[in-house]
């Protein structure tokens, strides 16, 4: 039977791929057809409406559920082959972050999307979200002046929360740096024009993907600079600083009573958009700060509410673009976008182990507009 509807189907059951069978369910173009998980417990647990198509592998989830589009949500070392696999098979792939564990696999399956014709977009990263959006608005509309300068810092319990081996592993796309690292480098990419130039680094607590945290400094061909920082090591979160609302945009109101003095977090904010940490931009003519709820926008005429109440963020907003690249518009989250940032997200690591700065040679701009 045929809606007209897009059809979506998720490989990998995990916490991903749910929030993404979650989107489609809240869009009326989009319609989920189908999920594969290698584990026959996993897929024992998957209850739907209406039933969709449970199997066990890609092979048999494009046989049996005839999927328009497969959202990659397996351990990041598969991504690459997976999103070859689809190419070849003229289904589009949404992948979720990083696109694959080394540069060389990357390339490789962006350069099998392109020679098929099909769509390639990586995400959901953070640079997704709708304040991240709004400013983006903010830098192009050049109502601020120029962009000058650019702060990110986060900080988690990433490092504390249970995790597997390949979790910590770089080599197999683990690590803080790969799995949350990209989510600020695409951040930052998108608000000072997509090419950085140069990495300086240094990661702290280990490395190779056991690292507890980074510090990081971004040249940009547009002449900004960013500075990036996160520490996963727990205790202090900086949701506390943006209304309680962290990464998945849910309250966290798990402030100990000490921290409550200092960090007034709201029970339920009326709207809040997922959160990555605190993030300031300098302009000639003023400064920005991502809330919540939006930006903050700081000029000498005082300050003004940029509010995003009802936009789309993560992976709503995936699928939002998803529909815009189908009906002929340019992606923005593409497959050469994601090299660009793994390329910058390798280089965190090359800076810290070689003590020197690294240059960035295959970045890309956003398209017209974006």
């Amino acid at each position: 039977m045929s809606d007209g509807a897009t059809r979506i189907a998720v490989l990998g059951w995990g916490t991903a791929g749910q929030l993404m069978a979650a989107a489609v369910d809240r869009s009326e173009r989009f319609r989920l057809v189908g999920v594969a998980d290698t584990a026959e417990s996993v897929r024992q647990r998957i209850s739907r409406p209406g039933g969709i198509t449970v199997t066990s592998t890609l092979g048999r989830l494009l046989a049996e559920a005839d999927p328009d589009v497969v959202y990659v949500a397996t351990p990041t070392a598969a991504h690459a082959d997976v999103v070859a696999a689809l190419a070849a098979a003229g289904v589009h792939a949404i992948c979720e972050k990083p696109l694959a564990s080394t540069w060389d696999d990357a390339r490789a399956a962006c350069t099998a999307a392109e020679q098929a014709g099909t769509v390639l977009i990586v995400g959901a990263t953070h640079s997704y979200d709708a304040p991240v959006r709004e400013l983006r608005r903010l830098v192009l509309d050049g109502r601020l002046g120029p962009l000058l300068g650019l702060q990110a810092t986060a900080c988690t319990d990433w490092r504390r929360r249970p995790r597997r081996a390949d979790d910590l592993d770089s080599a197999r796309g683990g690590g803080l740096v790969l799995r949350q690292g990209a989510h600020q480098i695409d951040i930052a990419r998108l608000l000072c024009g997509g090419r950085a130039s140069t990495v300086s680094a240094q990661t702290f607590g280990h490395a190779d993907g056991g690292e507890l945290g980074y510090s990081a400094l971004l040249q940009f061909d547009s002449g900004v600079a960013a500075s990036l920082q996160y520490s996963g090591a727990g205790g202090f979160d900086t949701a506390w600083l943006t209304q309680g609302v962290g990464e998945l945009g849910r309250v966290n109101g798990s402030l100990d009573l000490v921290s409550q003095q200092y960090f007034p977090v709201p029970a339920q904010p009326a709207f809040s958009a997922p959160t990555f940490g605190l993030i300031v931009a300098t302009f000639a003519a003023g400064q920005a700060v991502l809330t919540s709820r939006g930006v903050l926008v700081y000029t000498a005429d005082g300050c003004r509410d940029h509010r995003v109440d009802g936009q789309p963020s993560g992976w709503d907003a995936v699928l939002a673009e998803l529909g815009d690249v189908l009906d002929g518009a340019p992606a923005l989250h593409s497959g050469r976008w994601a090299l660009a940032t793994l390329e910058a997200s390798l280089a965190v690591h090359e800076s810290a182990r070689e003590n020197r700065p690294v240059p960035l040679l295959h970045q890309a701009s956003p398209p017209p507009g974006r």
